[in-house]
């Protein structure tokens, strides 16, 4: 799902590039809201590096899954932005409508990914404490091995 995010996320930066030269204020709040995509993508994909050999490393977890929900916030709020400036433009007749559409809709499928990273992240990291116990682990922090 990171990968997936991460991918989207650079696509859709690429179609909000073309855009920027009709629209200003949609193409900046909307590529921050790209940005937020793209955070909580690498942070989803990061997720791997929480598990070595025969260990979990649970603070390192809870920190991916505290920024990947931040990130998410962060996307909302930019995706009410957008919206709010796509609102704005509609009412003036200069700005293309079609254009707006599509950053309305790349900003739209952007917040939805990043809500659906934060669910995943949510689920995932830390594992909890029944998943732990399924595999013997109390969940509680420890030392280095072979202390």
């Amino acid at each position: 799902m990171g990968l997936v995010s991460v991918l989207t996320a650079v696509a859709f930066a690429g179609v909000l590039l073309v855009l920027s030269a009709e629209l200003t204020f949609v193409v900046y709040s909307g590529g921050a809201c790209v940005l937020g995509l793209l955070v909580s993508g690498v942070g989803l994909a990061c997720g791997r590096s929480c598990v070595s050999t025969e260990h979990v490393n649970l603070t390192l977890a809870r920190q991916i899954r505290n920024l990947t929900v931040a990130f998410t916030v962060f996307t909302i709020v930019f995706a009410v932005l957008t919206g709010f400036g796509i609102a704005m433009a509609t009412t003036a007749t200069e700005e293309p409508l079609p254009l707006l559409t599509v950053a309305g809709t790349v900003t739209m499928v952007a917040a939805l990914m990043s809500v659906t990273n934060a669910a995943v992240g949510l689920r995932l990291f830390p594992p909890s404490r029944k998943l732990l116990a399924e595999y013997g682990s109390s969940g509680q922090p420890v030392g280095p091995p072979g202390r």
